[in-house]
Protein backbone atom coordinates (compact mmCIF):
# COMPACT_ATOMS: atom_id res chain seq x y z
CA UNK A 1 0.00 0.00 0.00
CA UNK A 2 1.42 3.38 -1.02
CA UNK A 3 2.53 5.55 1.97
CA UNK A 4 -0.12 8.53 2.48
CA UNK A 5 1.20 9.07 5.99
CA UNK A 6 0.99 13.00 4.50
CA UNK A 7 -2.29 12.72 3.16
CA UNK A 8 -4.73 15.64 4.58
CA UNK A 9 -8.63 15.42 3.95
CA UNK A 10 -8.06 19.40 3.57
CA UNK A 11 -5.27 19.00 1.21
CA UNK A 12 -6.08 20.38 -2.43
CA UNK A 13 -5.05 17.65 -4.28
CA UNK A 14 -7.11 15.04 -1.98
CA UNK A 15 -11.07 15.14 -2.26
CA UNK A 16 -13.01 14.70 0.89
CA UNK A 17 -15.59 11.77 0.75
CA UNK A 18 -18.44 12.17 -1.12
CA UNK A 19 -21.67 13.88 0.66
CA UNK A 20 -23.78 14.85 -1.79
CA UNK A 21 -25.52 11.44 -3.05
CA UNK A 22 -26.34 10.73 0.42
CA UNK A 23 -28.04 14.28 0.96
CA UNK A 24 -29.72 14.37 -2.63
CA UNK A 25 -31.35 10.99 -1.40
CA UNK A 26 -32.61 12.25 1.86
CA UNK A 27 -34.04 15.47 -0.07
CA UNK A 28 -36.09 13.36 -2.58
CA UNK A 29 -36.91 11.08 0.11
CA UNK A 30 -38.30 14.04 2.31
CA UNK A 31 -39.86 15.98 -0.79
CA UNK A 32 -41.48 12.07 -1.73
CA UNK A 33 -43.02 11.94 1.54
CA UNK A 34 -44.58 16.19 1.65
CA UNK A 35 -45.63 15.58 -2.10
CA UNK A 36 -47.49 12.53 -0.91
CA UNK A 37 -49.07 14.85 1.90
CA UNK A 38 -49.97 17.98 -0.94
CA UNK A 39 -51.52 15.25 -3.27
CA UNK A 40 -53.77 13.88 -0.20
CA UNK A 41 -55.09 17.46 1.25
CA UNK A 42 -55.17 18.43 -3.06
CA UNK A 43 -57.49 15.32 -3.39
CA UNK A 44 -60.00 16.69 -0.08
CA UNK A 45 -59.76 19.83 -1.29
CA UNK A 46 -63.07 21.91 -2.66
CA UNK A 47 -63.61 21.88 -6.15
CA UNK A 48 -63.08 25.30 -7.75
CA UNK A 49 -60.04 27.94 -7.11
CA UNK A 50 -59.98 30.96 -5.35
CA UNK A 51 -60.47 34.63 -6.47
CA UNK A 52 -59.16 38.02 -4.73
CA UNK A 53 -60.40 41.68 -5.06
CA UNK A 54 -58.91 44.33 -3.06
CA UNK A 55 -61.74 46.53 -1.94
CA UNK A 56 -61.25 50.19 0.06
CA UNK A 57 -62.51 48.09 3.05
CA UNK A 58 -60.44 45.08 3.17
CA UNK A 59 -60.54 41.97 0.43
CA UNK A 60 -63.73 40.53 -1.09
CA UNK A 61 -63.61 36.77 -2.21
CA UNK A 62 -64.93 34.80 -5.14
CA UNK A 63 -65.40 30.89 -5.62
CA UNK A 64 -64.62 30.00 -9.06
CA UNK A 65 -65.48 27.28 -10.54
CA UNK A 66 -65.43 26.98 -14.69
CA UNK A 67 -61.82 28.14 -16.42
CA UNK A 68 -63.61 30.39 -18.20
CA UNK A 69 -65.46 32.26 -15.31
CA UNK A 70 -63.17 35.16 -14.54
CA UNK A 71 -65.40 36.16 -12.12
CA UNK A 72 -66.57 33.55 -9.36
CA UNK A 73 -69.22 33.33 -7.02
CA UNK A 74 -69.37 35.51 -3.84
CA UNK A 75 -68.04 34.06 -0.63
CA UNK A 76 -69.75 35.61 2.08
CA UNK A 77 -68.32 36.24 5.09
CA UNK A 78 -69.36 33.46 7.29
CA UNK A 79 -68.03 31.05 4.86
CA UNK A 80 -64.59 32.47 5.20
CA UNK A 81 -63.47 28.96 6.07
CA UNK A 82 -64.53 27.80 2.93
CA UNK A 83 -62.72 30.53 1.38
CA UNK A 84 -59.23 29.43 3.05
CA UNK A 85 -59.59 25.74 2.01
CA UNK A 86 -59.64 27.57 -1.39
CA UNK A 87 -56.58 29.55 -1.15
CA UNK A 88 -54.81 26.62 0.19
CA UNK A 89 -55.41 24.20 -2.33
CA UNK A 90 -54.26 27.22 -4.67
CA UNK A 91 -51.15 27.05 -2.78
CA UNK A 92 -50.92 23.51 -2.75
CA UNK A 93 -51.05 23.07 -6.43
CA UNK A 94 -48.20 24.90 -7.02
CA UNK A 95 -46.50 23.64 -4.82
CA UNK A 96 -47.10 20.34 -5.94
CA UNK A 97 -45.92 21.07 -9.12
CA UNK A 98 -42.69 22.63 -7.59
CA UNK A 99 -42.08 19.09 -5.86
CA UNK A 100 -42.88 17.55 -8.64
CA UNK A 101 -39.83 19.71 -11.01
CA UNK A 102 -37.82 19.20 -8.55
CA UNK A 103 -38.00 15.45 -7.62
CA UNK A 104 -37.39 14.74 -11.57
CA UNK A 105 -34.44 17.20 -11.19
CA UNK A 106 -32.89 14.97 -8.22
CA UNK A 107 -33.65 11.58 -10.15
CA UNK A 108 -31.70 12.73 -12.84
CA UNK A 109 -29.02 13.59 -10.63
CA UNK A 110 -29.13 10.15 -8.82
CA UNK A 111 -29.25 8.46 -12.19
CA UNK A 112 -25.99 10.24 -13.55
CA UNK A 113 -24.32 10.70 -10.70
CA UNK A 114 -21.27 8.21 -10.03
CA UNK A 115 -18.81 9.76 -7.23
CA UNK A 116 -17.28 6.27 -7.25
CA UNK A 117 -15.79 6.27 -10.14
CA UNK A 118 -13.05 8.32 -9.35
CA UNK A 119 -11.53 6.02 -6.90
CA UNK A 120 -12.81 3.25 -9.12
CA UNK A 121 -9.54 4.49 -11.41
CA UNK A 122 -7.09 4.18 -9.08
CA UNK A 123 -8.38 0.66 -8.11
CA UNK A 124 -8.08 -0.05 -11.66
CA UNK A 125 -4.81 0.41 -11.90
CA UNK A 126 -1.59 -2.33 -11.83
CA UNK A 127 -0.11 -2.45 -8.46
CA UNK A 128 3.02 -1.26 -10.18
CA UNK A 129 1.03 1.78 -11.34
CA UNK A 130 -0.34 2.36 -8.15
CA UNK A 131 3.13 3.12 -6.75
CA UNK A 132 3.97 5.78 -9.27
CA UNK A 133 0.74 7.81 -8.73
CA UNK A 134 -0.32 9.99 -6.13
CA UNK A 135 -4.44 9.57 -6.08
CA UNK A 136 -6.49 12.30 -5.18
CA UNK A 137 -8.98 10.36 -3.30
CA UNK A 138 -7.68 7.91 -0.51
CA UNK A 139 -10.27 5.20 0.57
CA UNK A 140 -12.09 4.97 4.09
CA UNK A 141 -9.73 1.44 4.92
CA UNK A 142 -6.55 3.65 3.45
CA UNK A 143 -7.27 6.77 5.95
CA UNK A 144 -8.77 4.85 8.64
CA UNK A 145 -5.51 2.63 8.95
CA UNK A 146 -3.32 5.69 8.27
CA UNK A 147 -5.12 7.36 11.27
CA UNK A 148 -4.75 4.83 13.44
CA UNK A 149 -1.13 3.91 13.12
CA UNK A 150 -0.28 7.33 14.12
CA UNK A 151 2.18 7.18 17.32
CA UNK A 152 1.90 9.38 20.39
CA UNK A 153 3.03 9.46 23.90
CA UNK A 154 0.02 9.03 25.88
CA UNK A 155 -0.07 10.34 29.66
CA UNK A 156 0.78 7.05 31.28
CA UNK A 157 -0.01 5.51 34.79
CA UNK A 158 1.31 5.93 37.90
CA UNK A 159 1.99 3.20 40.19
CA UNK A 160 -0.84 4.01 42.30
CA UNK A 161 -3.72 4.09 39.77
CA UNK A 162 -6.37 1.70 39.82
CA UNK A 163 -6.41 -0.51 36.60
CA UNK A 164 -9.55 -0.60 34.05
CA UNK A 165 -9.06 -2.49 30.75
CA UNK A 166 -11.11 -2.16 27.80
CA UNK A 167 -12.54 -5.06 25.74
CA UNK A 168 -9.52 -4.23 23.84
CA UNK A 169 -6.64 -4.92 25.58
CA UNK A 170 -6.68 -0.90 26.40
CA UNK A 171 -5.49 0.43 30.01
CA UNK A 172 -7.90 3.50 30.89
CA UNK A 173 -8.77 5.25 34.32
CA UNK A 174 -12.09 4.38 35.08
CA UNK A 175 -15.28 2.21 34.82
CA UNK A 176 -16.79 4.86 32.71
CA UNK A 177 -14.31 5.42 30.54
CA UNK A 178 -14.34 2.10 29.87
CA UNK A 179 -17.62 1.55 29.12
CA UNK A 180 -17.07 4.39 26.91
CA UNK A 181 -14.32 2.71 25.25
CA UNK A 182 -16.21 -0.32 24.79
CA UNK A 183 -19.36 1.72 22.98
CA UNK A 184 -16.42 2.85 20.82
CA UNK A 185 -15.13 -0.48 19.87
CA UNK A 186 -17.94 -1.78 19.12
CA UNK A 187 -19.70 0.38 16.92
CA UNK A 188 -15.78 0.27 14.99
CA UNK A 189 -15.42 3.87 15.71
CA UNK A 190 -11.86 4.54 15.26
CA UNK A 191 -10.08 6.46 18.52
CA UNK A 192 -6.97 7.47 20.50
CA UNK A 193 -6.92 7.52 24.27
CA UNK A 194 -5.22 10.19 25.44
CA UNK A 195 -3.70 11.69 22.36
CA UNK A 196 -2.02 15.25 23.38
CA UNK A 197 -3.61 17.72 21.79
CA UNK A 198 -2.33 21.93 21.94
CA UNK A 199 -4.80 24.36 22.59
CA UNK A 200 -4.57 27.75 21.06
CA UNK A 201 -3.25 29.03 24.10
CA UNK A 202 -0.36 26.56 23.76
CA UNK A 203 -0.83 24.00 26.72
CA UNK A 204 -0.99 20.99 25.57
CA UNK A 205 -3.56 18.61 27.17
CA UNK A 206 -5.14 15.14 26.46
CA UNK A 207 -8.59 14.33 25.75
CA UNK A 208 -9.96 11.03 27.12
CA UNK A 209 -10.81 9.72 23.20
CA UNK A 210 -10.15 11.36 20.18
CA UNK A 211 -12.49 9.51 17.76
CA UNK A 212 -12.96 9.76 13.74
CA UNK A 213 -16.06 9.43 12.01
CA UNK A 214 -14.84 7.62 9.27
CA UNK A 215 -17.33 8.69 6.86
CA UNK A 216 -16.82 12.17 7.08
CA UNK A 217 -13.24 11.99 8.15
CA UNK A 218 -13.90 14.89 10.78
CA UNK A 219 -11.91 14.28 14.19
CA UNK A 220 -13.66 14.64 17.66
CA UNK A 221 -12.50 14.87 21.16
CA UNK A 222 -14.59 13.33 23.84
CA UNK A 223 -14.16 14.22 27.51
CA UNK A 224 -16.40 12.32 30.42
CA UNK A 225 -16.50 14.69 33.54
CA UNK A 226 -16.91 12.45 36.23
CA UNK A 227 -17.16 14.05 39.25
CA UNK A 228 -19.32 16.83 38.54
CA UNK A 229 -20.61 16.72 42.11
CA UNK A 230 -17.56 18.43 43.30
CA UNK A 231 -17.08 22.18 43.29
CA UNK A 232 -13.49 22.45 42.48
CA UNK A 233 -13.82 19.48 39.48
CA UNK A 234 -16.82 21.28 38.06
CA UNK A 235 -15.24 24.63 37.89
CA UNK A 236 -12.26 23.06 36.48
CA UNK A 237 -14.72 21.17 34.20
CA UNK A 238 -16.17 24.53 32.76
CA UNK A 239 -12.73 26.32 32.35
CA UNK A 240 -11.75 23.10 30.11
CA UNK A 241 -15.01 23.46 28.37
CA UNK A 242 -14.35 26.96 27.55
CA UNK A 243 -10.30 26.04 26.78
CA UNK A 244 -11.69 23.89 24.02
CA UNK A 245 -13.91 26.49 22.72
CA UNK A 246 -11.52 29.02 22.52
CA UNK A 247 -8.96 26.50 20.33
CA UNK A 248 -12.49 25.83 18.18
CA UNK A 249 -13.30 22.58 19.76
CA UNK A 250 -17.31 23.20 20.42
CA UNK A 251 -19.69 21.33 22.04
CA UNK A 252 -22.41 19.54 19.77
CA UNK A 253 -19.75 20.34 16.80
CA UNK A 254 -16.34 18.75 17.01
CA UNK A 255 -16.79 18.11 20.55
CA UNK A 256 -18.12 15.72 22.98
CA UNK A 257 -18.71 15.51 26.47
CA UNK A 258 -20.80 13.23 29.22
CA UNK A 259 -20.98 14.17 33.05
CA UNK A 260 -22.00 12.08 35.84
CA UNK A 261 -22.01 12.58 39.65
CA UNK A 262 -22.10 10.03 42.53
CA UNK A 263 -26.07 9.94 42.02
CA UNK A 264 -26.35 9.80 38.53
CA UNK A 265 -23.38 7.41 36.26
CA UNK A 266 -23.39 7.47 33.12
CA UNK A 267 -26.11 6.30 30.51
CA UNK A 268 -25.02 3.27 28.38
CA UNK A 269 -27.70 5.11 26.05
CA UNK A 270 -26.64 8.19 26.25
CA UNK A 271 -23.17 7.00 24.59
CA UNK A 272 -25.23 4.98 21.88
CA UNK A 273 -27.03 8.00 21.09
CA UNK A 274 -23.93 10.35 20.82
CA UNK A 275 -21.76 7.43 18.92
CA UNK A 276 -24.66 7.53 16.52
CA UNK A 277 -25.47 11.11 15.99
CA UNK A 278 -21.37 12.10 15.78
CA UNK A 279 -19.02 9.28 14.63
CA UNK A 280 -21.30 6.46 12.52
Amino acid sequence: MRDIQNYNMEHVDTLAPDTIKESVMCRHSQLSLLLADIQGRISNAPEGSLRTARKAHGCQYYHKVEVNDTKGTYIKKHNYNFAIELAQKDYDLRIEQCLLKELNFLEVILKKYNPSEIQHIYDSLNSFRKEMVTPVFVSDEDFTANWKASEYTSLGFTPDCAEYYTDNGERVRSKSEIIIANKLYRYNIPYRYEYPLQLQSGIITHPDFTCLNVKTRQEYIWEHFGIMDNAEYACNAIKKISDYANSGYVLGRNFIATFETAGTPINANCIDSLIKSHLC
